[in-house]
């Protein structure tokens, strides 16, 4: 039986072929942990050793613990960590973990903050009866209030402040209180809680009894997806820049292997010469197609005014005809515009708007055109209308045996 976990889970929804690589295929790449889950990392452990040390009755003061942070990662730091963003180094998120432990110490009094239950603590969650479908998960800090309020801790250190809907919506700390009502059966209340550490900002999110049955249900169906999962595509985001098995996914394997070469055997690429020339060919077609479109417009105009001025209704060729069809339109406002908003209220007066609102603007045309309202009705929709002429090129080629014979 697979235990899953959230970070499992998001990984399929990320990225199916990620989920796949990283679970499946168990592949382990060269490609070393980015700055970010560093600095996380970093961050988390610092204050699991505050709370750790407070348990004991040794609280840290401010200084001490970025003290301590820092000892922690000159000794963890190596040069193989990636940075995406160029611009900024390493010491630029040092200094950001140091600012983040700064501002928590004056936020929060860690001799007051509840009493804690456990750090980066274990737990199993049961989303069935049978024991079927299971996911575990580590809570960053769990503690309690009031003797029976509970405190689901989770340290943020991205520079993405989540809105409130989006974590009423989150579904890891939501599983983390399915665990926690099933171990403490004291709990009588239990909120879900965001430190947002670059904002030094915390949010707050509670479930109802209703949520979480939706939550096991929602869940189990995304197991069941997985697991029936035969073919995992790539999806394509901006997670890709920190995904670690870039170099061998079909969506970026190219462009890595193009990296180690030469500017000559990069410019001999077989896979680069094709490109260049597939849009070469593409560019010089999109120039000729609208030439030729242009041509044929004017064509189309001159065939009109020959076949209006003649009086006829087929134009003979060598070896081709062409009907010329000329009708009217009515072209009415377009969605977003004061005289369709104008428009819509005159159709609701007469009583007609949801015999038109379901065919739109076409349907108009046909009732105007056919007259099926009433002579009044279609004069105060009429003001509405531009009435335009309507050209349509029909060309056949000419059976002359068939013409002969006539």
């Amino acid at each position: 039986m697979v235990l899953y976990s959230h970070s499992r889970l998001s990984a399929f929804e990320n990225c199916p072929l990620k989920y796949k690589f990283r679970y499946i295929d168990k592949l382990r790449t060269d490609v070393s942990q980015s700055i970010e889950a560093f600095m996380g990392d970093m961050v988390h452990q610092t204050l699991e050793k505050v709370y750790t040390d407070a348990k004991f009755q040794k609280f840290m003061t401010a200084k001490e613990a970025k003290e301590y942070l820092k000892q922690l990662w000159k000794k963890n730091w190596n040069d193989s960590i990636v940075i995406v963003r160029k611009e900024y180094g390493p010491s630029n998120y040092l200094k950001m973990a140091l600012k983040f432990i700064e501002d928590y110490f004056k936020k929060y009094d860690v001799a007051n903050d509840g009493i804690t239950i456990g750090l980066e603590e274990r737990v199993v969650i049961n989303l069935d009866k049978q024991g079927r479908f299971k996911l575990q998960g580590y809570i960053d800090r769990l503690a309690c209030h009031n003797d029976t309020e509970y405190h689901i801790i989770d340290y943020k250190t991205n520079s993405h402040l989540k809105i409130q809907d989006q974590l009423d919506n989150d579904r890891q700390l939501a599983l983390y209180q399915l665990a926690v009502q099933h171990n403490y059966r004291d709990a009588k209340k239990i909120l879900l809680k965001w430190r947002f550490l670059a904002f030094n900002k915390e949010l707050t999110s509670i479930r109802t009894r209703e949520e979480l049955k939706a939550l096991k249900k929602d869940t189990i169906q995304l197991i069941k997806q997985i697991e029936k999962t035969k073919e995992f595509k790539p999806k394509v985001s901006r997670l890709c820049d920190w995904c670690e098995y870039r170099q061998i996914c079909p969506e970026w394997a190219h462009m890595y292997e193009l990296e180690t070469k030469s500017a000559n055997e990069y410019l001999k690429d077989d896979g680069v010469t094709l490109v260049n020339k597939y849009i070469e060919l593409s560019e010089q077609k999109r120039k000729l197609v609208s030439e030729i479109d242009e041509k044929l417009d004017k064509l189309k105009e001159a065939l009109v005014k020959f076949a209006k001025k003649r009086g006829v209704n087929v134009v003979f060729g060598s070896n081709n005809k062409i009907r010329v069809s000329i009708t009217d339109h009515y072209k009415f406002p377009g969605k977003g515009t004061k005289e369709r908003e104008k428009l819509i209220e005159v159709l609701k007066k007469l009583r007609k708007w949801e015999e038109i609102a379901d065919i739109d603007t076409y349907g108009l045309n046909r009732i105007m055109k056919e007259k099926l309202w009433s002579p009044q009705e279609l004069r105060l929709i009429r003001r509405f209308a531009t009435k335009e002429e309507t050209h349509r090129l029909y060309p056949s080629r000419i059976n002359k045996e068939e013409d002969t014979q006539k």
